[in-house]
């Protein structure tokens, strides 16, 4: 009988970083490998991955990466690992264009081996038979899978909402589905992030009865900003601009490498006569002009306002009070702030605002109704909820300990990122001793660096944000033993020097810099001039603690000449 083993290296009491791994017989497939993105604790950081050390430890063993979606919080860390770790990246040609233009910009690029598939597919890797089906989420394509094994299918959902009428890249699969629930289900892997809302995801995740409404409503242009990771909703907009008869100018270059992915994917939606460039604004006419504009977080919100602003580079393009700006970017927990605050200066350029919230429209995650779905058709063994904080883990678990579908305290299983689930003939365990657990820290991806960026220098990026930064310079001659040049000072974000206090600051950081180099150039034999930069770095920093406590960032520098 097959011997499984499940170990979670992120995606657990957490958004982000997903990267689980599914062993059978000692081979290793890996589902995902995301990223998340850094909060103000980690000032500089682009993002963060899981640590990977363990499939590096056992990189002989990993037959293959299975990335369900394509959008870079699910595959992020991919081209990371791969350069440790190299097996088939199974996907499909949307998430493979992706992948790629995801490596090509953080200098990541590999020898990648993809096997892209079209869904439904059943192939196998390894010896191991794998059924994909297509499941509707924000992004095309996205698909759950089920692995055969002599115990049952092992089954990852992949995000999911209960949704039928759509187009084949944005369908949950039912028909592919019953088919594998004709077998028994040993494992279900679902995801949890919605899974504390009551009822259905859908309808309420649809921009159209509020693109149509508002549409309507427009007597002149109409700008729309929506997320750029959230393909749906852009077809959504698409399609409502072709129902309406609109030329569509795509703002940004965000926007026009998602029209050139979806061309090269094939997509239907995307006409290229709908499409207008800059040089067409000023020729359509207002009412038959849409302008789409696409980013991520407070990048939407930032680029909506420097358009609020008139701070943009298209002169063509300014705000006009005949305008509709439908804001279709809903705003994260984090991003609510700098999104109230962008929507205001809409209101004070004068244009008709038409803002669609979170409280309007559903993220595309699975509901409780939706994951009651997934339970009953499939009736697992075993339920193992991923995807998502703690308290929506617990709520997937509870749902489906009211299923009674068989599922009890006893086979629901919660973990933490880094335990492993056991499963075999004579049942399944977790194993929760702590000296066995592996190591799922964070790894923070600065710029094209992995894991350079250490606890010391995050520490003192966010002294940088928050007291500033000291800057002390000077030449000393190295045949005169004196000081040649200087001493500059220079205080950033710390002081203003107007300021009576930071005159006196100033005059005390001055003394004891010269006093240093001074003493230095008197008794040196040789010139290290770090020990006296550390030297003064120390005195600096207790001196203004002790004065103002704070504590900026200090930099001298001694230069030396001949």
């Amino acid at each position: 009988m097959d011997k499984i083993k499940i170990l979670a290296l992120g995606g657990l009491d957490e958004e982000g970083r997903d990267l689980y791994c599914i062993e059978i017989n000692g081979d290793i497939i890996v589902i995902g490998g995301g990223l998340k993105t850094p909060t103000k604790t980690t000032p500089g950081i682009d993002f963060i991955i899981s640590n990977f050390s363990y499939l590096k430890e056992n990189k002989d063993r990993v037959i293959a990466f299975i990335v369900p979606k394509a959008k870079k919080n699910s595959f992020g860390a991919i081209p990371y690992i791969y350069q440790e770790v190299q097996a088939p990246i199974i996907c499909t040609d949307l998430a493979k264009l992706t992948i790629t233009k995801f490596a090509e910009t953080y200098q990541q690029v590999h020898d990648f081996k993809f096997n892209t598939i079209k869904l439904p597919a059943t192939i196998n890797i390894g010896g191991h038979v794998i059924d994909f089906f297509s499941t509707c989420a924000s992004m095309p394509e996205t698909f759950g899978f089920a692995i055969r094994t002599n115990l049952g299918n092992i089954i990852y959902s992949g995000d999911f909402i209960v949704e039928y009428a759509n187009a084949n890249y944005f369908k949950l699969d039912l028909n592919t589905l019953g088919k594998i629930a004709e077998q028994p289900t040993l494992l279900l892997m679902s995801e949890s992030i919605n899974s504390t809302k009551a009822g259905y995801c859908a309808p309420n995740h649809k921009l159209t009865p509020f693109l149509t409404k508002y549409f309507k409503e427009a007597t002149g242009r109409i700008f729309i900003a929506v997320n750029n990771d959230n393909f749906y909703r852009i077809n959504e907009v698409y399609q409502v601009c072709k129902d309406f008869n609109k030329k569509i100018f795509l703002y940004d270059d965000e926007m026009k490498n998602i029209y050139n992915l979806r061309s090269l994917a094939k997509d239907d939606y995307f006409n290229a006569k709908n499409i207008i460039s800059i040089d067409d604004v000023l020729r359509i006419k207002e009412q038959d002009l849409v302008i789409l504009m696409g980013d991520e977080g407070e990048r939407i919100y930032e680029k909506i306002s420097i358009l609020a602003n008139r701070e943009n580079e298209e002169k063509q393009i300014k705000l006009q009070p005949n305008d509709t700006f439908i804001v279709a970017a809903p705003p994260s927990d984090k991003n609510e702030v700098i999104a109230t605050a962008t929507v205001d200066e809409l209101y004070k350029a004068g244009c008709n605002v038409k803002f669609i919230g979170s409280k309007n429209i559903n993220k595309m995650h699975a509901y409780e109704e939706d994951l009651r779905m997934l339970l009953s058709l499939l009736k697992p063994k075993y339920y193992l909820p991923v995807k998502g904080y703690y308290v929506n883990l617990l709520a997937n678990a509870k749902i489906g300990l009211d299923m009674n579908i068989g599922l009890t305290h006893f086979n629901i299983f919660l973990l933490d990122n880094g335990q492993s689930l056991y499963i075999g003939e004579k049942g399944a365990n977790v194993d929760f001793d702590v000296n066995r657990k592996v190591d799922v820290s964070d790894v923070m991806i600065d710029g094209i660096g992995v894991g350079d960026v250490v606890n010391e220098i995050i520490n003192e990026r966010t002294r940088l944000s928050e007291d500033g930064v000291v800057i002390i310079g000077c030449a000393v001659s190295k045949t005169e033993r004196t000081i040649a040049y200087g001493p500059d000072v220079q205080m950033r974000g710390f002081l203003f020097l107007k300021d009576k206090e930071a005159d006196l600051l100033l005059k005390e950081i001055t003394k004891i810099f010269i006093d240093d180099v001074n003493a230095w150039l008197e008794t040196t034999k040789n010139f290290d001039n770090k020990s006296v930069e550390n030297a003064i770095t120390y005195k600096i920093s207790k001196m203004i603690q002790k004065l103002n406590n704070r504590n900026p960032v200090i930099k001298p520098n001694v230069i030396v000449v001949e």
